[in-house]
Order: C-alpha cells, then sequence, then structure tokens
C-alpha cells in the first residue's frame, strides 16, 4: 500500500484537491468559493514575502 501511495500521490492528491473544491462549490456557491481561493492565493503571497519585509523593516 505504501508503495502505491509513493506511486501515485500527485493523482491522489488532484483528485482529493478536486473533490474537496466540488463540494466548495456546492456548498458555498460559485462567487464565495472563487472569495476564497482568492483570500487563500493572497495569504500564500504574504506567507511567502513576510521574510523579505520583516527584514526591510529591520534596517
Amino acid at each position: 500500500m505504501n508503495k502505491f501511495l509513493q506511486k501515485h500521490f500527485s493523482e491522489l492528491s488532484g483528485a482529493l484537491s478536486g473533490l474537496l473544491l466540488a463540494f466548495c462549490f456546492l456548498g458555498l456557491g460559485f462567487f464565495k468559493t472563487v472569495f476564497v481561493i482568492v483570500m487563500l492565493i493572497c495569504g500564500l503571497i504574504i506567507g511567502h514575502y513576510w521574510p523579505v519585509v520583516k527584514r526591510l523593516m529591520n534596517k
């Protein structure tokens, strides 16, 4: 089973992501789901650049 998971990890994670996205569209609706995705991307960008901003503020 462990070899199966290692071999097909990308397919399984993609399928689970699609399933989660489908439940969000069904449960929340289109615009709320798009809003959640946009906020998630904004948080990802802020989290990625936060050390750079923190370093610039300390100078």
